[in-house]
């Protein structure tokens, strides 16, 4: 529970104060779009399990897929077709999926424990 706290706290913090500029620019410009235009999506099970992931949307366009840290560093990066992705690479910690397909992007908090 401490752990999580203190994860918690960590994201607040970068969110409020991001290291990375563009990153929080490009969250401000995620957050200011409309709903019409944001891309609904859902991901399970979140937290991950065995470090896969899945997509569900109701596009079956090529999925851009980008993750990053709570302080804004590109973590993951992929394209694919597929409704489900290998995250091995990430280690326990709270992310942002940006998921973009057609002309839509959204954005979810993932949780890697």
């Amino acid at each position: 529970m401490k752990t999580f706290l203190l994860l918690f706290f960590c994201f607040i913090l970068a969110v409020g104060f991001p290291a990375n500029p563009s990153f929080s620019n490009e969250l401000s410009s995620e957050v200011k779009t409309k709903k019409n235009d944001s891309l609904v999506f859902t991901l399970f099970p979140n937290p991950v399990k065995n470090k896969i992931l899945f997509i569900e949307s109701s596009s079956e366009a090529l999925k851009h897929i980008v993750i990053y840290d709570v302080l804004g560093a590109m973590k993951f990066s992929s394209e694919t077709y597929d409704n489900r992705i290998l995250l091995d690479e990430l280690k326990t910690g709270i992310y942002i999926f940006v998921l973009q397909q057609d002309d839509q992007k959204g954005l979810k908090r993932l949780i890697i424990p």
